[in-house]
């Protein structure tokens, strides 16, 4: 009989599929993928192994759904950047700068723990190539939409998306308010469009 002071693990229905995501996510950037283990999540999670079979039939099913995730909701984010009534391309840059910059919805530390689970599974990398090829297709629609002609469009779209996924990538050591202060800058000679002067009035 368990003591009166032990505190009764959690309640398997409390639990839904995205807490066992989350845990998954957490572990994966703490750890990368091989500390991505069901004992371990469930004592993260203060359950036991068995209600882990409530919602997945095994780890890589587990592993799956993570992955589907992350590419579902990583092409979403950038989808949803596009033009909308009364907007123009620097309306949708900007909210790509702001995707990348105020990591509300863009998560730096799972961008950099897929790539990294990527280099040891070529299924993963499959995944990892379709959402790069998908956010520069979004982002080639951005400089289609300032004027830009196709051919054009998507080199400056790759420039700006290699050189933010390179920013991640060297975890270039910059605050903020360094960022912020360099950011109109970036912004005219990666859109080619107004001067810093002029894009500065947009921050």
């Amino acid at each position: 009989m368990p003591s009166l002071n032990t505190p009764p693990l959690r309640a398997v229905q409390r639990l839904s599929p995205q807490d066992w995501l989350a845990a998954a996510e957490k572990r994966l950037i703490s750890g990368g993928i091989d500390s991505v283990k069901i004992g371990l999540l469930a004592k993260d999670l203060g359950v036991t192994r068995g209600s882990f079979y409530w919602h997945f039939k095994d780890r890589d099913h587990l592993l799956d759904v993570m992955l589907a995730s992350w590419h579902s909701f990583s092409l979403g984010i950038f989808d949803d950047l596009l033009l909308k009534e009364g907007s123009c391309g620097m309306d949708e840059f900007l909210r790509l700068v702001h995707l990348w910059i105020d990591e509300e919805q863009f998560d730096a530390g799972l961008e950099a723990a897929i790539r990294d689970w990527a280099r040891v599974s070529e299924d993963v990398a499959e995944v990892v190539k379709d959402v790069d090829e998908g956010r520069i297709k979004a982002i080639k629609r951005i400089f289609l939409d300032f004027g830009y002609e196709d051919d054009e469009a998507f080199i400056r779209a790759r420039i700006t998306y290699f050189h933010q996924v390179g920013y991640y990538t060297i975890g270039y050591n910059e605050t903020l308010d360094e960022r912020m202060a360099l950011l109109p800058l970036y912004v005219s000679v990666l859109t080619g469009k107004l001067s810093q002067e002029e894009i500065a009035l947009y921050f």
